[in-house]
């Protein structure tokens, strides 16, 4: 009897719940769902805090994927996935949190941050102080994390929009409409468009698609009413080898991976190497690997002068050079400056400005921006510019590995903070760290422009700029800019090339000759000179 009743009790529960269902399809006819879960059974809880404007529509919770549901909604079936998640980067941030504030001078020194961090800068609500070290955190909270997973950004300019928590990635949108594609359906496997929503605005990712941004300045847009992706107006570059054979970004970059180890910084450890489906200088490909081009040992290029060299370090065909970074927080409603930087590969900054750009003056409000982990409104808003931007010949270091790299001046910043009063109390200031030392980074980085061929000799060997010289002419030469002068990479291990590794690239010594002319005759020369 008491199993009966049981059993009884478990089919009215779930017939209310169906009933329930086909209640909210009743209103929500487009909704469909991949699971056997009940709309219920995601949505409503005795803590649900989402309020419609429908009066007779219960309380529930919009979007049940993001972390302060996991335990409630998701945990009892992927406990397993969400601790892998935890310790990625992109749960963590670590990385951007970690080496921002080393650099503004909030922490005295690197790996501080732990992998919650990101939680505490949702409750950032304005500048503490007005120094480098001060306005940090809402930089953080108001620019920098508005990729982060928790990140709702639905409302961003096409190619950014993405929604948060889980279904910031496995959950498609329309980038024009900001609609999911495929309805109401979580998707396994994810597409490049949602990694390219983060993944964009000259950083890796948009290299693999051949996207580089244009200078912000209207003069350098694109006319005749074409229209920005990603918030910016893009140069259209050489896509990665790779992705012109078909390759998406999940291809390399596995959940499984990714989701199980806790890197600090991107690109410290490949979680595939180009030796593991080309095979390398004492490696054969895995057996598993995809089929292409395998490491040639006969090629000059493949001598055991280049074992310590990254492969990136010579296939890359361009590489992001984005020198000087300048970041201006502004909290006054002085918004004429920018009237020619409307689209600065960010939405709410493009926002706030057509609004008050089309007010009259004596009736614009002072800027404010959105946490972009809790939504809550900030008063003052981020924009940004850089000194000037190329996709040239690289700068090579070492990584943190030891090997030799690709470098980018990521992290040159010049900080500019005027309040709601206009007074101005940081202008173009460079950071200081606690040590004294001045807040800028060159990072190691593995750049997504990979071409079948490596580029030529020239664009490492005897070139001032590749060794770490900054641009110029040649060694004698004056430095053009001098921002072009890498800064000293803050990694442990990673460094900029040594006056010893320098004078190995820069001299035409015998042995350089001979194999320079080995790889012209390898190249096919010699059979061209011939007919």
């Amino acid at each position: 009897m008491k199993w009966f009743l049981m059993i009884c009790l478990t089919f009215l529960a779930v017939g209310v719940l169906r009933s329930a269902d086909q209640t909210c399809q009743s209103c929500h006819q487009q909704v469909q769902s991949n699971c056997e879960l009940t709309c219920q059974q995601c949505h409503i809880s005795t803590k649900a805090n989402n309020v419609t404007s429908s009066t007779d529509h219960p309380v529930g919770i919009a979007n049940s994927s993001q972390p302060e549901w996991w335990a409630e909604k998701c945990q009892a079936c992927h406990a397993e996935v969400i601790n892998r998640f935890r310790k990625s980067l992109h749960y963590t941030s670590m990385g951007v949190i970690d080496q921002t504030r080393f650099l503004f001078g909030k922490n005295d020194q690197l790996f501080q941050t732990q992998p919650d961090a990101w939680q505490k800068l949702k409750h950032v609500k304005g500048v503490k102080s007005p120094s480098t070290a001060g306005v940090v955190d809402h930089l953080l909270a108001g620019k920098c994390l508005s990729c982060h997973f928790a990140a709702d950004r639905r409302g961003d300019v096409a190619g950014r929009r993405h929604a948060a928590g889980c279904a910031s990635c496995h959950v498609e949108l329309d980038q024009k409409t900001g609609k999911p594609l495929h309805g109401h359906r979580f998707q396994k496997k994810i597409a490049d468009t949602v990694c390219l929503s983060c993944h964009s605005g000259n950083r890796v990712g948009a290299d693999y698609h051949g996207f580089f941004e244009r200078d912000y300045y209207y003069q350098y847009q694109q006319p005749f009413g074409s229209r920005p992706w990603f918030g910016a107006f893009q140069h259209h570059l050489v896509k990665d080898v790779h992705q012109q054979a078909g390759l998406q970004c999940v291809d390399c970059h596995q959940e499984h991976v990714e989701h199980a180890r806790r890197p600090r910084f991107e690109g410290e450890q490949p979680s595939v190497r180009c030796q593991d489906c080309h095979g390398g200088f004492n490696e054969k490909p895995s057996p598993n690997a995809a089929k292409g081009p395998v490491f040639n040992s006969a090629s000059v290029a493949h001598q055991s002068f280049h074992q310590k060299i990254r492969c990136s370090a010579c296939h890359a065909q361009w590489v992001f050079q984005d020198y000087g970074l300048h970041l201006f927080l502004d909290q006054s409603s002085n918004y004429e400056m920018w009237q020619d930087y409307l689209w600065q590969g960010d939405g709410e900054v493009t926002h706030l400005l057509l609004e008050e750009l089309s007010k009259p003056e004596e009736l614009r409000n002072p800027a404010f921006s959105s946490n972009k982990l809790s939504g809550q409104k900030m008063l003052g808003i981020w924009y940004q510019a850089w000194t000037f931007r190329r996709w040239e010949d690289p700068i090579l270091g070492r990584d943190t590995q030891g090997r030799i790299s690709v470098l980018r001046p990521l992290y040159q910043y010049f900080i500019t903070f005027v309040d709601s009063l206009d007074q101005v109390w940081l202008d173009s200031q460079k950071p200081v760290r606690k040590d004294g030392k001045i807040g800028w980074n060159w990072d190691a980085y593995v750049p997504h422009t990979i071409g079948r061929r490596g580029r030529n000799c020239e664009s490492c060997h005897l070139n001032a700029k590749a060794v770490g010289l900054g641009i110029r002419q040649n060694p004698s030469d004056s430095v053009a800019q001098q921002i072009t002068m890498p800064a000293e990479p803050v990694l442990p291990n990673s460094r900029l090339l040594n006056a010893q590794e320098q004078q190995q690239l820069l001299k035409k010594r015998a042995l350089y000759k001979y194999w320079r002319t080995k790889a012209f005759q390898q190249n096919g020369i010699k059979k061209l000179m011939e007919k």
